[in-house]
C-alpha cells in the first residue's frame, strides 16, 4: 500500500471531516497533525479514522480522546501499528449490532465481493435484526450495510445508478481483525486451506458458524470429527472442499447453508436437508445440484 505525502495525507483527512482541506479549525490542528502521523500517509488508515471522527464532536477534547485510543507506534513499524490501532479503534467505535453485522464477514475469503442484498438475506436469517422506529428488517439491514460502508469499515465496489453500493469488500486487514475477534469470541470458525491452515483453530463451545474455504481432505476429516449438531451457518465458497465433508444429517441445526460457486456436487446427498427446520436461507448456484429433497 503506498503512503501518501504528508500534505495529501492532510488533505485527504480534513476534506472527509470537513469537506475542505482549508476548513479544519485552529484548536483542532495540532492533534489532527498528531493522528495523521500515526496514520503513516496510508490511505486506508486516514479514510477509516476520519470517517470515525466525522461522527464525533467538533471539539478538541474528543479529538485528543481518539488519537490517545491510537496509541502509541513504534518508529520501525508505524504504519502497521497505526493501522491496526485505527482499524480496532473503529471497530469497538460501533454499536453491538453493527459489530455483529461486521463480524458476520468473517465468513467471506479475502478479496471476495459481497453482494448487498444476499447478505441482508443472511444477517436476517441469522436474526441479527430486528425492526426499528417503524422500519421493516429488510431497510434496517440495508441501514446498516450503508453505514458500514459510510464509517469506512467495508469498502464499496459496484456503484448502481441510484449512487448507492451493491456490494462491497473488506480490506483484507481489516479482515484479519474481524476473523481473529469471531474466533476469540467463538463467533465464527473459518477453515481456509489455501491460507496454509494444516489444522483446525483453536476455539472453545460447540460451533455455531462455519466458514470453509478450499480444504483438502486431512482438513475434512478433522471437521468429521467435531460435533457439528450445533452449526447454524455453514457457508462454502468458491471451491470442491463440500464433497469432502460429512453428511448434511450432521447438521442439523442449520439456519444458513451457503453452498454458491463450489464445484464437483452432482452427487451430493441432499436428502436430510427436508429435516431442516429451521433453514431460513439456502443458496447452492453454480454448484451442479439439480434437485433438492421434495420437503423443501
Amino acid at each position: 500500500m503506498e503512503a501518501l505525502s504528508d500534505l495529501h495525507s492532510k488533505i485527504l483527512f480534513h476534506k472527509r471531516i470537513f469537506g475542505s482541506e482549508n476548513c479544519c479549525p485552529n484548536m483542532l490542528k495540532e492533534v489532527s497533525d498528531k493522528i495523521l502521523k500515526k496514520c503513516g500517509g496510508l490511505p486506508l488508515a486516514i479514510i477509516t479514522i476520519s470517517s470515525l471522527l466525522a461522527n464525533k464532536p467538533v471539539v478538541k477534547v474528543e479529538w485528543e480522546k481518539v488519537n490517545k485510543s491510537i496509541g502509541s507506534t513504534s518508529e520501525n513499524n508505524k504504519s502497521q501499528e497505526g493501522m491496526n490501532s485505527i482499524l480496532c479503534l473503529s471497530y469497538n467505535d460501533l454499536s453491538p449490532n453493527l459489530k455483529t453485522c461486521l463480524l458476520y464477514l468473517s465468513v467471506f475469503p479475502e478479496d471476495y465481493t459481497i453482494d448487498r442484498d444476499k447478505l441482508v438475506r443472511r444477517w436476517i436469517a441469522e436474526g441479527f435484526i430486528s425492526e426499528e422506529r417503524g422500519q421493516c428488517q429488510q431497510e434496517v439491514a440495508e441501514k446498516y450495510f450503508y453505514d458500514l460502508i459510510n464509517k469506512s469499515l467495508v469498502q464499496p465496489v459496484y456503484i448502481g445508478y441510484d449512487g448507492k453500493a451493491s456490494t462491497c469488500r473488506v480490506h483484507d486487514m481489516m479482515l484479519d481483525i474481524i476473523i481473529s475477534k469471531s474466533v476469540e469470541d467463538n463467533f465464527i470458525i473459518v477453515v481456509d486451506g489455501e491460507g496454509g491452515q494444516t489444522c483446525l483453530p483453536n476455539h472453545h463451545g460447540f460451533i455455531r458458524r462455519l466458514s470453509i474455504q478450499h480444504i483438502d481432505r486431512e482438513l475434512a476429516y478433522a471437521l468429521a470429527c467435531k460435533d457439528l449438531r450445533h452449526v447454524r451457518s455453514l457457508t462454502a465458497t468458491s471451491s470442491d472442499c463440500i464433497k469432502h465433508l460429512p453428511g448434511l444429517v450432521e447438521f442439523e441445526a442449520l439456519r444458513v447453508l451457503d453452498f454458491e460457486d463450489c464445484e464437483g456436487l452432482e452427487e451430493y446427498d441432499m436428502h436430510s436437508m427436508d429435516k431442516f427446520f429451521n433453514l431460513k436461507y439456502l443458496s447452492y448456484r453454480c454448484t451442479g445440484i439439480s434437485k433438492l429433497p421434495s420437503g423443501i
